[in-house]
């Protein structure tokens, strides 16, 4: 038997050129640019889903406030100016009180000038500040039969007018996210 015993030669040893920790660095690099990058979007979207659910839940409460308008006037009989704004509704204008616009629009009275005493106020669950009124606007058929033009008989029509905020009352800063809504609906009495 012969015993075969082969040699080994042994290389020296390569200094390593650091190429794979420039690799690592930058690979680590460009994943937190991406995570950054993500982080910004995220925020992003986060404000803008919460301006919308805002806009929404004010939009709901000016709706509501329209339909509190609506049943208040809804009474069995025809609501007076000489009880305006008492605990069953606000009816403080006539449509001749009222500027129109050149579109024949009536500018709403949710001005600061009058700080609300005009106007019906209310806060909901969600601290939305809310504020209402009531325009009444007459017939507005035109022609009437009989005495129905001196009586007020037919159908009479109302303005309401709601306004929903967030911070403050909408007569207390023009400032604040608000919504307005208006509607006009015919009573008959």
């Amino acid at each position: 038997m012969s015993l075969f015993v082969a040699s080994q030669s042994f290389a020296a040893p390569r200094h390593q050129t650091g190429a794979t920790l420039l690799v690592a660095i930058m690979m680590l690099l460009i994943i937190t640019l991406l995570a950054l990058s993500s982080l910004r979007g995220v925020s992003l979207e986060s404000r803008i889903t919460g301006n919308l659910k805002q806009q929404k839940t004010l939009f709901n409460a000016a709706e509501g406030a329209l339909r509190i308008g609506e049943s208040s006037i809804s009474l069995t009989k025809a609501p007076s100016l000489d009880n305006a704004c008492n605990a069953a509704s606000c009816l403080r204008w006539k449509l001749s009180d009222l500027t129109a616009t050149t579109g024949k629009d009536t500018v709403t009275r949710f001005g600061t000038a009058d700080n609300g005493t005009n106007t019906m106020k209310l806060t909901t669950n969600y601290d939305v500040k809310v504020q209402w009124y009531v325009v009444d606007l007459g017939n507005l058929v035109g022609s009437s039969q009989g005495n129905c033009a001196v009586m007020g008989c037919g159908p009479h029509h109302y303005e309401i007018n709601a306004c929903a905020s967030a911070t403050s009352y909408c007569t207390e800063s023009t400032d604040a996210q608000r919504v307005i809504l208006r509607t006009v609906i015919a009573r008959y009495y």
